[in-house]
């Protein structure tokens, strides 16, 4: 308990504020202000010292001290709202706040290859909100937008194998992509943008006529026999805000019983950054179709390889030679070193 007058704690010295109640209470039967004040430790033993009855009472300079006193305790009381709970309290609701903000900062996480937003789904059919929807979308801008070592420019991207990087939380992780890449042989016919029609809504109509024309061309050039350049790509996915943080002014809402963000406030958590996502190509070749029958033959053990590896190399979609073997070359090679084989120079 503070003192109302000096703000000092109100400490009980060898009871020498109760001593002086129970004095008082010897000479008559009813408490004075002061004393009554004293009873209920309102004031300390200074102040009950210096101060009598009637200038506790009528002394307005002592009123306005503890007029002065009262606004201060409301001001802690609002200080402490503000700063919210102390102790394993505080540390539990901090927590609970990262959580929440760490969760929205992930939604808010931009992707440098993402899909369109199909705001009126209702305009496109069921098979391109799947592809849109899909990883194959997200393969086939990596493709066209990132690989600088291939032109694209006139084909069109089929993507024939994808795997998702093992114990990646995140469908677009890609460990390899294999695709095939076909010459435009059919040409997509755009509309103009109609009245009242906004940008993006523009563009995922562009973007739909282009996705119908190139299916329907595949397809076409596939029945005709037609085969495209096939390429294995590795991508690498990289946020560019990894370890990276925000700092959040968080103020205490005692109403509600949890942090909330301000925009100033003495109180500060770090909290992640939204991620920022990109796509960096580690490699890229161009394989032959007789290749690609080997590579989806053995596509389990391939797949089972990039799990047991963190980096992802060009070598393991290659046939490997068992220890022991070698090829008839060198076989040729050691032999003739050991002269075996050699045609005898002499006559016969």
């Amino acid at each position: 308990m503070d003192c109302i007058i000096c703000g000092e704690e109100v400490v009980n010295e060898n009871d020498r504020l109760q001593k002086k109640v129970k004095d008082y209470l010897r000479i008559t039967n009813e408490l004075d202000v002061k004393h009554l004040w004293i009873k209920q430790w309102k004031i300390c033993y200074d102040c009950s010292e210096s101060y009598t009855n009637a200038s506790l009472v009528n002394n307005s300079e002592v009123l306005q001290k503890i007029e002065e006193q009262k606004k201060r305790k409301k001001q802690l009381v609002k200080v402490k709202r503000k700063q919210g709970p102390s102790g394993v309290a505080r540390a539990h609701y901090i927590e609970k706040y990262i959580d929440y903000a760490t969760c929205k900062a992930e939604e808010k996480g931009r992707n440098i290859a993402q899909p369109p937003y199909l705001k009126n789904s209702q305009q496109y059919d069921d098979a391109y909100i799947t592809y849109v929807k899909s990883s194959t979308s997200t393969a086939v801008l990596i493709v066209r937008d990132r690989l600088k070592d291939i032109d694209t420019k006139g084909k069109w991207i089929d993507v024939r194998h994808m795997e998702k990087r093992f114990s990646s939380h995140y469908d677009g992780d890609f460990s390899f992509i294999i695709v095939e890449l076909f010459s435009r042989k059919q040409k997509p016919t755009y509309p103009k943008k109609m009245e009242g029609e906004t940008d993006s809504d523009y563009k995922n109509r562009i973007a739909y006529i282009t996705w119908q024309t190139a299916t329907a061309d595949i397809d076409y050039q596939r029945t005709q026999g037609i085969k495209g350049d096939v390429y294995i790509v590795l991508p690498r996915l990289k946020n560019e805000h990894e370890r990276m943080y925000d700092e959040h002014y968080i103020l205490w809402d005692d109403k509600h019983r949890y942090f909330k963000r301000v925009r100033e406030s003495n109180q500060y958590v770090s909290i992640l950054k939204p991620p920022k996502w990109r796509y960096d190509i580690v490699a890229t070749q161009k394989i032959n179709h007789q290749q690609l029958r080997y590579i989806e033959k053995n596509l389990h053990q391939i797949i089972g390889k990039t799990h047991k590896k963190n980096g992802v190399t060009l070598s393991i979609f290659s046939p490997q030679k068992k220890k022991g073997t070698a090829s008839k070359y060198e076989k040729g090679a050691k032999r003739r070193k050991k002269g075996i084989g050699k045609t005898d120079p002499r006559p016969v």
